[in-house]
């Protein structure tokens, strides 16, 4: 399995009807999020959503893709930036998914299925498309059991809100001066990637037919009555399309990549190097990424990548040096970059390098306190300086949010046992036990 960023989390959703379980490779990746976030900003700057209380999940996967869930979860997967040719398509997608949250679609879907009479339906809503291996425009309802009837109740109020984020898609573009067809043409794309199947009708589908969805975001396109000024932002098209390079390197094989990425420009650069590291040729990516770092001594994420690489290697100075460069020129805080720089200090085996680990991983979860491998890096810090009490601490709040109770509450009871009264941490243990002790008793 690739790792990009080190960084790898594998979800399992489990659907209340069926043992099977779908497993995802969530990826996280400090230039991917940090670019959605800036698309993600703009879209939403004037409705009420909280641009912090979205989550962004990137599902590697080479099927396109993009859903909510509740809790004002999107995901999207890595072949929708892929498959795009300008960010425009990119934010259209975005500018959909973003319509259900503000429509408020996934709260009254979860009504719907309550108003139907059914509790045979995962609580994972809105377009799974392709996560089951099935058609990529199945919907919801081919998952669903029960009668037909039970199904046309949930599809027909599928497609009203589909119909909706699309119409408010639009609009959200134009006020970001984005022509409202390149949900079109993106729309195009994914009818092009999907196999045609008969038993696909628009009334058995979340997502309904493409040509529907088309003719509702051209009658959108015509209320409008040509009051959009639209135009493109160059800097973010080339952001778009380098980043669009690093995930194609990461996503296809080495051979793949230098087949569509031939030229010696900076986004094929840029797509190659990748491509070569995950491939083992370390050299011949460390040599690109040099260029590319010669031509644009700014940009933080070639030297991100290339820490990463000294540090797969074991040249722990270079991956900190490198790591440290690149928190500088993003010049701003990030929990993956602080969790990162931590992890290489760690491996670098002196009590001074533990100290500095310990460091950079709390300025991790200060960021960002559900950071499960944070939590997992600082408990191994700790040990490493024989702080076993905080060591069982940060096992404990690894496991408490990973899910396992049982452990979460067997390692906060041993850190309180030595773990120094008053302090911050020992707070912190009691808020936890108090915490899953009220879960046990709620649940007796």
């Amino acid at each position: 399995m690739k790792k990009l960023k080190i960084f790898v989390l594998i979800i399992i959703f489990y659907s209340s009807f069926s043992n099977k379980a779908i497993s995802l490779e969530i990826i996280r990746d400090v230039e991917l999020e940090n670019f959605t976030k800036k698309i993600v900003s703009s879209l939403v700057k004037d409705s009420e959503i909280n641009i912090d209380e979205i989550n962004y999940y990137f599902i590697k996967s080479k099927e396109i893709n993009a859903f909510v869930t509740s809790g004002n979860n999107l995901f999207i997967n890595t072949e929708i930036l892929v498959s795009a040719n300008d960010y425009r398509e990119y934010a259209a997608v975005l500018a959909h998914e973003l319509s259900h949250i503000i429509g408020g679609h996934v709260f009254r879907t979860k009504q719907e299925i309550g108003n139907l009479g059914t509790r045979a339906f995962p609580i994972y809503v809105l377009g799974i498309l392709g996560i089951l291996g099935g058609s990529a425009d199945a919907g919801m309802a081919t998952l669903m059991v029960g009668s037909a009837s039970i199904q046309d109740g949930y599809t027909y109020y599928s497609r009203t809100q589909e119909a909706s984020a699309d119409q408010a898609a639009v609009r959200l573009l134009c006020n970001n001066k984005i022509d409202g067809r390149y949900l079109i043409d993106f729309l195009n794309k994914v009818e092009k990637a999907i196999p045609y199947s008969p038993e696909q009708t628009s009334y058995r589908s979340t997502h309904p037919m493409i040509s529907e969805r088309t003719t509702w975001v051209e009658s959108a396109l015509m209320h409008q009555n040509n009051s959009c000024a639209y135009n493109q932002n160059t800097n973010l098209q080339n952001e778009f399309l380098l980043l669009k390079a690093k995930l194609f390197g990461f996503t296809h094989s080495n051979d793949e990549t230098y087949a569509v990425y031939q030229s010696d420009k900076d986004i094929d650069k840029y797509a190659k190097a990748v491509a070569s590291y995950f491939s083992g040729n370390h050299e011949d990516s460390i040599n690109l990424l040099n260029q590319l770092i010669d031509n644009n001594p700014k940009n933080p994420f070639f030297r991100e990548l290339i820490g990463e690489i000294y540090f797969s290697k074991h040249n722990y100075k270079l991956a900190i040096k490198h790591q440290q460069d690149s928190i500088k020129l993003l010049n701003e805080e990030n929990d993956l970059y602080y969790m990162m720089i931590g992890n290489y200090h760690l491996a670098n085996t002196s009590e001074a390098d533990y100290l500095g680990s310990i460091r950079f991983l709390k300025k991790s979860l200060r960021l960002n306190p559900k950071n499960t491998y944070s939590w997992y890096l600082l408990a191994k810090a700790y040990a490493e300086i024989n702080n076993l009490p905080l060591a069982e601490y940060a096992t404990a709040e690894r496991y408490y949010l990973t899910g396992n109770y049982g452990m979460a509450h067997e390692f906060v009871i041993k850190s309180l046992k030595n773990i120094e009264k008053n302090s911050t941490e020992w707070y912190r243990a009691n808020d936890l036990l108090n915490i899953i002790n009220n879960m046990q008793n709620e649940n007796s």
